[in-house]
């Protein structure tokens, strides 16, 4: 097994030692564990050394994306030949025998990610988690265009030619695995789905509910954000343009719509530029089709609106709903187009090739 098999741990848990005992006898040559900040004098790491565990001591508890990307260093700069890395949860809901079929699958399909998706008939799932993964699921869909009935599931598969796309992926907590996985659909990285059944009833976990599911879910609130902060800018430009401007001017009120609109926008394109996607290469062909973009979003907006005005419904709750749909669309295509990551999606396709 040329794999190395990553298991990030925050607190002491005999799934873990069992885990790893399981993958030894299953011929799991390199387990690296990842210590979050717990004592590394514990006797509870001297047995995971004895088993034959790599460790990997993080001083402070830091994640589990940092964590997971610590061991994945770690495998990439100490261990000899590696050509994958699997991510497996060290609560116990994951099996040595699911995590041999993503090894034996990372062989077979090389140029893909694969993923364990836990089969919710099978598995025992919280109705929590279930409705969790399901929304989580939905929102992926919308943001990529890729289905992935799974997003949430720890147990993953990683080719060696996606380790510096781990490397780069912002997230230290639980956003990190939803960012690389939307990293890997922006790259056009097939996902390979491995059946598991994984057994979360007593599983623990240190997710905090509101933090951690702000730093999933940012840069959709970050981008819906510096849109209505844009929005009242440009409301407030038109008030001062339309009473600054000779109110005898023909077209008074269209050109302080404008020059209301070109303000906003310029902020608007600066903000989700260098803040909220933070892809700051070819700033004139992000422009152009960022206006590109913002023109085609305002001109289907009227003409939507236009065409819906028999409707039995008050045409401001119209365009509002109009107007939602469309900020979803603008939020997918600048994400996918305006400030596509061109480069880094060039480099990773010649890592595939060879």
């Amino acid at each position: 097994m040329s794999h190395a098999v990553i298991i990030p741990i925050y607190c002491e848990n005999k799934n873990t030692i069992n885990l790893c005992n399981d993958l030894q006898e299953l011929g799991a040559e390199h387990i690296v564990v990842v210590n979050d900040g717990l004592d590394s004098n514990s006797e509870y790491f001297n047995e995971l050394t004895s088993i034959g565990c790599h460790l990997v001591h993080l001083k402070n508890n830091k994640g589990k994306g940092a964590s997971l990307k610590a061991g994945i260093r770690y495998a990439h700069d100490n261990l000899y030949n590696i050509t994958g890395y699997i991510t497996c949860d060290a609560d116990g809901q994951h099996t040595a025998n699911d995590v041999m079929k993503i090894s034996r699958m990372l062989d077979l399909r090389n140029g893909c990610l694969i993923l364990g998706k836990r089969d919710y008939k099978k598995s025992k799932m919280p109705l929590n988690i279930r409705i969790g993964n399901r929304l989580s699921s939905a929102y992926f869909k919308v943001i990529t265009g890729k289905s992935c009935s799974d997003t949430q599931t720890g147990l993953r598969g990683i080719p060696a030619f996606l380790y510096d796309t781990v490397m780069k992926t912002k997230g230290n907590r639980f956003d990190f695995e939803m960012n690389f996985l939307t990293k890997c659909a922006d790259m056009r990285v097939p996902f390979y789905f491995v059946n598991i059944v994984a057994d979360c009833t007593n599983c623990s976990s240190n997710f905090r509910l509101v933090k951690d599911t702000y730093l999933i879910y940012r840069t959709p609130l970050r981008f819906a954000t510096a849109s209505i902060g844009c929005t009242i800018v440009d409301l407030v430009l038109f008030t001062v343009f339309a009473y600054i401007l000779p109110s005898h001017m023909f077209f008074n009120i269209m050109l302080a719509t404008l020059m209301a609109r070109v303000v906003s926008g310029g902020i608007n394109f600066l903000i989700n530029r260098k803040v909220i996607f933070g892809n700051t290469d070819n700033g004139t062909k992000q422009a152009l089709r960022f206006f590109i973009l913002f023109f085609c979003i305002m001109c289907a907006s009227s003409l939507i609106v236009s065409a819906l005005w028999f409707l039995p419904v008050p045409v401001t709750l119209t365009k509002a709903i109009v107007d939602l749909l469309l900020w979803t669309v603008n939020y997918k295509m600048q994400r996918i187009w305006v400030f596509k990551d061109d480069k880094r999606l060039k480099r990773v396709q010649k890592r595939k090739q060879k």
